[in-house]
């Protein structure tokens, strides 16, 4: 009944991972702190080691030589902690600290490949992680909000020096306003910003915009990396219907699945900085995208997006998103 978390994964295959985490999130009588602590262990047969000047992924070892390595190409271990401080119901802060050993194979660092993934000639790194972040909440559906702000701003610092290496000290900040227009239309604007000093970083602390959420609807397939970016997205929609499906066959659990439907039409912008030695061909230049879309929310917030979006490159597609609340 308070919410704690033991997770344990135990994968195997293609890649392994075998991982243990714990979270507490109200730890104290006042229920305004907690902490989490956790550790695990990967090995990846393939990794993604540069970035093409048409902002595509490579993965090491290529297909011509990958039905001759068996061997894993990654092999990583974590221990991590974090602590949570709750003040008032909309404000929540994080600090989080992490120890990491990554090794990869030789090849990777060769001239031919990426030797700027670590920066350094070696093929093996120590990694310390430590980041605050702040967190504001205030709306009416966390999972698909119609109306409120959510915003936040994190720093982060990356080993123990200022230069060399893996060193990195980021400043991220986001800002979401969500407005209810009255008679089923809604809006939104979304703004993301991250810097990264210094500018001269390492193949693996570049990653830009196209990694995770942080991307223009339109760019899913390119990845921009970069040490400076700005992202903004502007959304308006309106509600169509919604409706019940019967579910007589848990009635202790759940009795019907609900559905509800938005159409939406769409416009992203952004801007990637990377210094001219890493450049590809989206940076250093105003990106944008846009598009129509139809949202369906359904049982346990699950977000359905069906997309079709258009880009600065003259592409368009189709895109098929999901997002769970849980």
């Amino acid at each position: 009944g308070r919410r704690d978390q033991l997770r344990l994964f135990l994968i195997n295959g293609y890649s392994r991972n075998i991982s243990l985490g714990y979270s507490n999130p109200y730890s104290n009588a006042a229920l305004n702190r907690g902490f989490s602590i956790g550790a695990g262990y990967t090995q990846n047969r393939e990794i993604a080691y540069h970035t093409t000047y048409d902002n595509k992924v490579r993965f090491y070892p290529v297909d011509s030589v990958r039905k001759k390595i068996n061997d894993f190409v990654r092999n990583s271990w974590y221990i991590n902690t974090g602590y949570l401080i709750r003040k008032g119901f909309f404000t929540r802060q994080y600090i989080a600290a992490q120890l990491a050993f990554l090794k990869i194979d030789d090849a990777v660092i060769t001239s031919n490949n990426n030797p700027n993934y670590f920066k350094d000639s070696v093929n093996a790194k120590s990694i310390f992680d430590l980041s605050y972040t702040w967190i504001y909440t205030n709306v009416d559906n966390v999972s698909y909000s119609l109306k409120g702000t959510k915003s936040y701003f994190s720093v982060s610092k990356r080993g123990l020096g200022f230069t060399g290496g893996l060193n990195l000290f980021s400043l991220e900040a986001g800002l979401n306003k969500y407005f209810d227009l009255g008679k089923k239309w809604y809006s939104s604007f979304n703004f993301t910003a991250k810097i990264k000093l210094p500018f001269d970083q390492a193949y693996i602390n570049q990653q830009g915009l196209g990694y995770g959420e942080t991307y223009l609807r339109g760019l899913e397939f390119n990845v921009i990396d970069g040490v400076a970016y700005g992202l903004i997205k502007s959304t308006l929609k309106r509600k169509l219907f919604s409706f019940n499906i019967p579910f007589p066959f848990f009635p202790k659990v759940i009795t019907k699945i609900p559905f509800t439907f938005f159409a939406k039409t769409y416009s992203d912008f952004g801007f990637v900085y990377n210094k001219k030695k890493y450049d590809t061909y989206l940076n250093n230049r105003l990106l944008y995208s846009g598009g129509l879309g139809i949202d369906i929310l359904t049982l346990y917030d699950i977000n359905l997006r069906f997309e079709y979006s258009f880009n600065q490159l003259n592409k368009s597609g189709l895109f098929f998103h999901t997002q769970n609340g849980f």
